[in-house]
C-alpha cells in the first residue's frame, strides 16, 4: 500500500485524519476496472510563471530513454498512429508521447524514475553488445517495468483536475506552498476537501503498478531480440504478455536505416 503524507493545519481539528480520507478514496477506486482507453482529459493546471520549482509538466509514458534506442539519423522515430493509419516522423520528446501533469512530482521523480533507471541498468549493456540476454533475478525489474508503461497509458489523461474527498475541511495554502510541497513530496488539500486529481492519480498508479507487476508473475521470463547489424530491416520493441488481460498499446515505434 502507497506510503501517504499529507499536510494538515494543527488549528483545524476536522482535518486530523486528512490520510484516511485519501486512503478511503483510493480503496473505493480500487474495483474500478483498468481502462482500455484514456478518457478525455481536462485543461492541465499551469504551474507558477516560469515554474520557478522546475516541476515536471510533459510526462513521458514510454521514457524518453528508451525511445532514444530507436532514433535514426536525424533523431526522429517513425510513429504509426493506429487511430488514423498513419506514419509520420517525430523527435522522441514529441507531445504525443507525453502525459501533461497527470501525477505527481513525487510519483515522477521518485517511483516512476527508480523503475526507469533499474530498467535501464539492464538493458543499457545490451544495447551496447556487453550482454545478449536477461538473467532470472532481472525479470522483476522489467515486470515493473512493462507494469508502469502500460498503467502510465490508460492514466494519462485527468477528467478533472480535483476530486473531492469526504471528512476533511483542507487548508488555504498559496500557490508558492503548494508547489513547495509537492517538490518536497507532500500531498495536500485544499479547502472544501479538494485535492488535486493528479496526487491522488499518482498514488493509484502505483498501487496499480505494484498490483500488475505481481499478475507478471505468471511470465516466465523475458527475451532480448537483437537486430541483424547487415539488415536494412526496421528495429522494433514491442512487448507482450501471455494471458488473458493482454490489450494492446495505440502507438508503435520503430525505426529504420533509411530514416531520414
Amino acid at each position: 500500500m502507497p506510503v501517504i503524507r499529507v499536510v494538515r493545519l494543527e488549528s483545524d481539528p476536522e482535518s486530523e485524519f486528512p490520510a484516511a480520507a485519501v486512503m478511503a478514496r483510493m480503496l473505493a477506486s480500487a474495483a474500478k476496472p483498468i481502462r482500455e482507453v484514456p478518457p478525455n482529459h481536462s485543461r492541465i493546471e499551469r504551474t507558477l510563471p516560469g515554474n520557478p520549482n522546475g516541476l515536471t509538466v510533459e510526462q513521458h509514458v514510454f521514457p524518453l530513454c528508451s525511445m532514444q534506442a530507436f532514433v535514426g539519423p536525424v533523431k526522429r522515430v517513425s510513429l504509426f498512429e493506429m487511430s488514423e493509419g498513419k506514419s509520420r516522423r517525430v523527435k522522441p520528446k514529441n507531445v504525443v508521447f507525453c502525459a501533461e501533469r497527470a501525477w505527481d512530482q513525487r510519483t515522477e521523480g521518485v517511483l516512476m524514475k527508480q523503475i526507469e533507471d533499474e530498467f535501464q541498468d539492464i538493458v543499457q549493456p545490451i544495447l551496447r553488445g556487453q550482454a545478449h540476454s536477461i538473467a532470472p533475478e532481472q525479470k522483476h525489474a522489467i515486470d515493473r517495468m512493462f507494469a508502469l508503461w502500460y498503467m502510465r497509458s490508460r492514466h494519462r489523461n485527468l477528467e478533472a483536475q480535483e476530486i473531492q474527498l469526504n471528512s476533511v475541511s483542507g487548508s488555504a495554502l498559496t500557490k508558492t506552498e503548494e508547489e513547495n510541497l509537492e517538490m518536497n513530496n507532500y500531498m495536500y488539500i485544499r479547502p472544501g476537501g479538494k485535492m488535486p486529481a493528479r496526487q491522488f492519480n499518482g498514488m493509484r498508479l502505483q498501487q496499480l503498478i505494484n498490483d500488475y507487476t505481481r499478475d507478471l508473475d505468471v511470465l516466465t521470463g523475458w527475451g532480448a531480440f537483437m537486430p541483424d547489424p547487415a539488415s536494412s530491416s526496421c528495429r522494433t520493441f514491442q512487448g507482450t504478455r501471455s494471458s488473458h488481460s493482454l490489450r494492446t498499446c495505440p502507438y508503435s515505434v520503430s525505426t529504420g536505416r533509411n530514416d531520414r
